[in-house]
């Protein structure tokens, strides 16, 4: 493995702790900050880490407007998504979430 792929897989194994993390009230805050200051770099919507990031995106819409979850935290993740739209894959901006939760 080299150095790119073992990066991927790094980034992509963070992503699946982030979306663990980002079920759970106690922990939302945290996960959904450090997911939206990742999206803050272009990089993040390559495609190697689409999947994981959808997956993550798909999280904060089923949950952010639940009690004790953080929806404006939730909205301005989507709303990342939505401005980034152009990046991903046909079949993943069609799924990307394009309003509030």
């Amino acid at each position: 493995m080299n150095s790119m792929d073992r990066h991927i897989q790094q980034t992509n194994d963070r992503l699946q702790c982030i979306k663990q993390h980002l079920q759970n009230p106690a922990n939302f805050h945290n996960a959904a900050t450090e997911l939206l200051d990742w999206c803050g770099d272009p990089r993040a919507f390559q495609r190697p880490f689409e999947q994981s990031l959808m997956g993550c995106l798909t999280v904060v819409s089923r949950v952010a407007a639940q009690q004790g979850f953080d929806l404006d935290l939730g909205y301005r993740l989507l709303a990342v998504c939505a401005a980034n739209r152009d990046k991903f894959t046909p079949k993943s901006a069609g799924r990307c979430p394009s309003g509030a939760p």
